[in-house]
């Protein structure tokens, strides 16, 4: 692997950022590939505790965090996505690895591992895996159940309407990651 601890790498429709935690360390790296698609990397930098034993990758994918967020929508595509990760991977040097996909992150390094049948993985890590969109619109249904009805009506009532900007749902929306956040790293239920 190569030794880069933080910067950008070019890819089809912009350039995307990555860091690389513990990058000295002596193991097999890991690779980490975060949900969305859109949110950024930092939900899991608990993961860098992994550090002290071996590097911990983490990067943003395009459109989000602190990679570049290219105008053209048809870069989103789940094709695209594979590339970015493969060029990624190939960029650093990864030639064998372990890698974790977390929500959606785990479509695309499904998908990746199906379409490139990439040599030098060592193991796959799926993290609350996104495989199936139906199944995840039902226990996304079953999750919003557990919150206060106020959130649960701001957003029932973007989703009936489309209306995702407004700040009621953008706040909504950091108050329920707050919340999940809270039961994870607290042991508290949501």
């Amino acid at each position: 692997m190569k030794i880069m601890e933080e910067g950008f790498i070019k890819v089809p429709g912009g350039k995307v950022w990555f860091r690389i935690a513990g990058a000295s360390a002596s193991s097999l790296p890991l690779l980490v590939v975060h949900g969305g698609p859109g949110a950024p990397h930092d939900y899991l930098e608990s993961l860098e505790a992994l550090s002290a034993k071996r590097p911990v990758i983490f990067y943003d994918q395009l459109g989000c965090g602190n990679s570049e967020t290219p105008e053209d929508l048809s870069l989103f595509t789940l094709s695209r996505f594979v590339e970015e990760l493969s060029l990624l991977r190939k960029a650093l040097g990864l030639t064998r690895l372990h890698i974790l996909g977390q929500s959606w992150g785990s479509m695309l390094v499904v998908e990746y591992m199906l379409t490139r049948k990439p040599e030098g993985v060592a193991s796959l890590v799926f993290s609350g895996p996104c495989l199936s969109a139906q199944r995840f619109i039902t226990d996304q249904r079953q999750y919003l159940s557990a919150f206060p009805d106020s959130l649960r009506r701001i957003i029932n009532r973007s989703e009936a309407t489309g209306e995702f900007a407004s700040q009621a749902y953008q706040d909504a929306m950091k108050s329920i990651t707050e919340l999940m956040y809270a039961a994870l790293t607290h042991g508290r239920k949501a």
